[in-house]
């Protein structure tokens, strides 16, 4: 499996949980903040590719094998620092912080609760490893899933759902696509 071990952390916060990951990226948060909110650069990473409207709206894109989701809202941005917005009924927030040549990526994602911290943990995990390489122009891997799930997604699960004190007969199922 090309992705380093499962370190994304889950605390409890108010009405629900927060999924968090930190990743130091040798890219300046200018460069990154375009992979985040460009839609030609989502395509290539993200697992539900978006378009942010002057009005506030967050409008997922209709693609082959991407799961439909309604429009969304952005609750805060703040270029190139900050982008918050609904996915779904959860909330996800990208922070971007200056880091030497590069920048810390902070990504928190919010939602009810924990029993699908498993699932979310290891996609996120995967489309934040296909986010650093595709910002070093190399091959994301999408596409490259087995019975409909992204390569390595089950390993990664299962970490989560250890480290998170998860049982699996209550976890949350695999992605759909």
């Amino acid at each position: 499996m090309p992705y380093d071990v499962a370190d994304a952390t889950l605390e409890d916060s108010e009405g629900g949980v927060e999924l968090r990951f930190e990743r130091q990226l040798p890219h300046p948060p200018e460069r990154v903040w375009r992979a985040l909110t460009e839609p030609v650069e989502l395509r290539s990473w993200h697992p539900t590719p978006c378009e942010l409207d002057p009005g506030g709206r967050v409008r997922f894109l209709a693609l082959p094998n991407v799961p439909a989701m309604a429009d969304g809202e952005v609750l805060a941005i703040d270029p190139p620092r900050l982008l918050s917005h609904t996915w779904g009924e959860d909330r996800l927030t990208w922070e971007l912080r200056p880091h030497g040549a590069g920048c810390l990526l902070v990504l928190t994602h919010s939602f009810g609760g924990r029993f699908k911290a498993a699932r979310d943990g290891a996609g996120w995990h995967i489309c934040l490893w296909w986010l650093a390489r595709h910002l070093e122009g190399a091959p994301t891997g999408r596409g490259e899933d087995v019975d409909g799930v992204p390569r390595g997604w089950r390993e990664l699960n299962e970490e989560y759902l250890r480290r998170f004190d998860i049982p699996p007969h209550a976890a949350a199922p695999p992605p759909a696509r």
